[in-house]
């Protein structure tokens, strides 16, 4: 088997189809499905056992015993997963027909360990084409993920498989936000040759959205800087420490970066009090345009009446009025 694409699945039984149909459209065909079932309560287990009867693609079933979040669920995807390149889906996406054919042609001809590609924000016709930054080194993609320059998403990136478990890279149980930023820094801080496509290969489905409030809520805020404080780690005892030094503050200002982008004052002191220690290079990061610079920098002097007013006279009149 050449491909595993590895799929947690919860209580998916509405967007499933789509993903479903998009492994089925696929142009190349020497892949099989892990589906990860983590407890799922609705039709969702009905839906990848007929899947697995009907389209002919050979297909792995694991199903979790309690519900441990995608963390785990991808964890045992990993356990389960034969083929030498890994990929992933999330059950409300789908993947464009010639993506793993595009990925696995590049990696077998560079003899890549990663291969990233570019992605579509929304499933209509129209939907936002979004270009990943370019990379040829482990060290420059490094650089692009924790500069806020590249999307650290799974799903845009085809994988050794060996990479992974030759090196014991795992995922945190229990730490479910910013999972696969610190896998794909952990990936990358070990891979040898990687390879970027600018095609959009996959896509994104924007309908699905989590609020401010849960995603940032104390207890995701916690997984987020248990998954960071791994990385950081990984980092700082790596061939890439010297140079990734600087890099670890510009990912911490990156990750809470959403807590500006509202008119809340409770979000912006949390956003103060959460990596104080990064708050000092909130200008520093010359990758990131001015004008973000600018509001972390206003941020971390707690202008909280300047940020505020970006808030409303770029987010809510420039791009939700005039580009709209």
């Amino acid at each position: 088997m050449n491909v595993s694409v590895i799929i947690p699945v919860y209580n998916a039984e509405g967007c499933l189809p789509v993903a479903l149909e998009s492994l089925k459209s696929q142009l190349f065909r020497d892949f099989e499905v892990v589906f990860v079932d983590d407890c799922s309560t609705d039709g969702t287990p009905a839906v990848i056992e007929a899947f697995k009867k009907e389209s002919g693609i050979p297909c792995k079933i694991v199903r979790q015993e309690i519900n441990g979040g995608v963390a785990a669920a991808r964890n045992k995807g990993l356990e389960a997963a034969e083929g030498e390149y890994l990929a992933f889906l999330d059950a409300d996406d789908r993947m464009e027909p010639e993506e793993l054919e595009v990925a696995v042609t590049k990696a077998e001809k560079a003899d890549a360990d990663i291969v990233g590609w570019d992605w579509t924000l929304g499933f209509e016709k129209n939907g936002r084409y979004m270009r990943q930054a370019d990379y040829d080194s482990p060290l420059q993609a490094l650089k692009n993920l924790m500069g806020g320059t590249m999307r650290w998403n799974l799903w845009l990136f085809l994988m050794k498989r060996k990479l992974l478990i030759d090196n014991d890279i795992r995922f945190i149980e229990g730490a479910n936000m910013g999972e696969d930023m610190m896998v794909m820094i952990k990936a990358f801080l070990k891979a040898g040759k990687v390879v970027q496509i600018h095609k959009p290969l996959y896509r994104y489905n924007a309908i699905s959205q989590t609020s401010l409030s849960r995603q940032f809520s104390e207890e995701r805020r916690q997984e987020i800087s248990e998954n960071l404080a791994e990385a950081e780690k990984a980092i700082m005892t790596s061939a890439y420490s010297v140079e990734m030094k600087d890099y670890v503050n510009h990912l911490k200002l990156f990750l809470k970066l959403p807590l500006l982008i509202n008119a809340d004052k409770k979000n912006y002191e949390t956003w103060f009090t959460w990596f104080t220690e990064a708050n000092g290079a909130a200008m520093a990061n010359k990758a990131l345009p001015f004008r973000t610079r600018l509001l972390q920098g206003m941020a971390a002097h707690k202008l909280w009446g300047c940020v505020k007013l970006y808030y409303l006279c770029v987010y809510k009149f420039v791009y939700g009025i005039i580009y709209r």
